[in-house]
């Protein structure tokens, strides 16, 4: 018991910490932007629609795409999304690395690609 209350306030310290270095969130979702990661704005796209939110931003920065995986790895899952196994179908062409997310109805995904030591972030919500 002691064992699994450690295990927790552990994770719980690392959650406050990484969120703690995110500088900002995403404008258009209520996800948290690694530090490192700039919000392109004109990259974003917001689309209601009766079947629900359709929303696409991108980030970029001098952040390793492994780091920028890892982190949104442990974040997501705190913030209420299922993270999705590794399914490389859901990658875009030429990805080196994606998440795939589920909350209620909505799906994220993100696609994370390393172009000149600059990693690019696209992440696109749909519903699911």
């Amino acid at each position: 018991m002691t064992k699994k209350i450690i295990v927790v306030i552990l994770s719980l310290n690392f959650f406050y910490v990484t969120l703690a270095n995110a500088q900002d969130m995403l404008t258009d979702l209520a996800i948290p932007l690694m530090a490192g990661l700039e919000e392109q704005a004109e990259e974003s796209l917001l689309f209601d629609s009766p079947e629900g939110r359709i929303i696409n931003a991108a980030a970029t920065g001098k952040v390793m795409g492994a780091d920028v995986y890892q982190f949104y790895l442990m974040v997501l899952p705190s913030l209420g999304w299922q993270v999705v196994p590794e399914n490389n179908s859901s990658c875009s062409n030429g990805v080196e690395l994606c998440l795939e997310a589920l909350r209620e109805d909505e799906k994220i995904i993100l696609n994370i690609e390393n172009k000149n030591n600059t990693s690019v972030v696209t992440y696109s919500l749909s519903p699911n």
